[in-house]
């Protein structure tokens, strides 16, 4: 077919029925491949202008945001050589903290009587995992083209997948943490916050924070990951979608395509653990609280993000 068109290309020493005639194919065959071809070409563009947003994005999640199968996205990908950039992140252990409390997601038994009777739940009840709510928190550090550090902590909320809170800071102290504490909105009152055993995450001043906001602490095994799977996966998303994708000259633009993209991942970006919608669509589904437009706000050495919880009643325009 490949070559028939070549033989009867426009303006070509060939016509299209006598190219037809001597290859046994039926004329309009001709034309059927054509159009299919243009078809491809303008689903290969969109997948692109997608990927200008974040190129992470394989061919499940370009399907849903198309609206079309994701086999043909993936059909469309394999033939113009279009694929989703993937990285292997490597985990780095980041101490272990002074203060250390149970996990309470692997051991909801031990949840405290009186914080089960804050929240309205009976004993039984809070037996059960997944009844909670349950914020996740991690703190990852990013190098920019000059190599100065910048660090970040932010906080997950596991129902939505929403962040609602993140800051950075040009430091890896315990005020990183409790700024992040501090930027979590009250659209999620008396819930578990759960962390690695990182240093920052049992200090006092972590501590005093969770208790001002009402949170019960919970932590992660000792070098465990994968007991904060959430945070882990979203750490290295960031990183993927954000950080390394490109240089960042100076902090200014790593903040701008930092806040462009939080926002993308709260409004737009599929989830599969949201049955492939977006934080905000699935909150908006389930009259769960969504998270505002993020903005970014610097001040000397510190540069704080905050996503305001909205009711559930405001409209998703995607």
């Amino acid at each position: 077919m490949e070559l028939a068109h070549q033989l009867c290309h426009p303006n070509g020493p060939y016509a299209k029925k006598h190219v037809a005639e001597a290859l046994g194919l039926a004329r309009g065959s001709l034309y059927i491949q054509r159009k299919q071809a243009q078809k491809d070409k303008n689903v290969a563009n969109a997948i692109e202008a997608w990927h200008e947003k974040d190129d992470t994005m394989g061919h499940r999640k370009l399907g849903k945001l198309l609206h079309m199968g994701k086999n043909r996205v993936k059909r469309v990908m394999k033939k113009y050589g279009i694929a989703a950039r993937r990285k292997r992140r490597k985990y780095v252990y980041p101490g272990k903290a002074k203060s250390t409390v149970p996990n309470l997601l692997r051991h909801p038994e031990k949840i405290p009587e009186q914080f089960v009777q804050q929240v309205g739940r009976t004993s039984d009840q809070a037996a059960l995992p997944g009844l909670e709510e349950v914020l996740f928190s991690d703190i990852f550090e990013i190098k920019l083209a000059d190599q100065s550090k910048v660090r970040g902590c932010f906080a997950l909320w596991k129902r939505t997948r929403h962040i609602f809170a993140l800051a950075f800071e040009t430091h890896m102290r315990a005020e990183l943490v409790v700024n992040t504490i501090n930027l979590i909105n009250d659209a999620i009152p008396q819930a578990i916050f759960h962390s690695d055993q990182g240093s920052q995450f049992g200090a006092e001043v972590t501590q005093a924070a969770l208790l001002e906001k009402g949170f019960l602490r919970s932590m992660s095994r000792a070098g465990t990951p994968t007991d904060n799977g959430y945070a882990e996966r979203f750490v290295g998303q960031f990183k993927l979608s954000v950080a390394e994708r490109r240089r960042y000259e100076n902090l200014g633009v790593f903040l701008q395509a930092s806040e462009d993209w939080i926002n993308f991942y709260n409004e737009v970006r599929p989830h599969e653990g949201l049955n492939d919608l977006s934080p905000d669509q699935y909150a908006q589904a389930h009259g769960l609280p969504k998270a505002g437009k993020i903005r970014l706000t610097t001040a000397p050495n510190r540069i704080s993000v905050q996503a305001n919880a909205a009711l559930a009643a405001n409209s998703v325009p995607y």
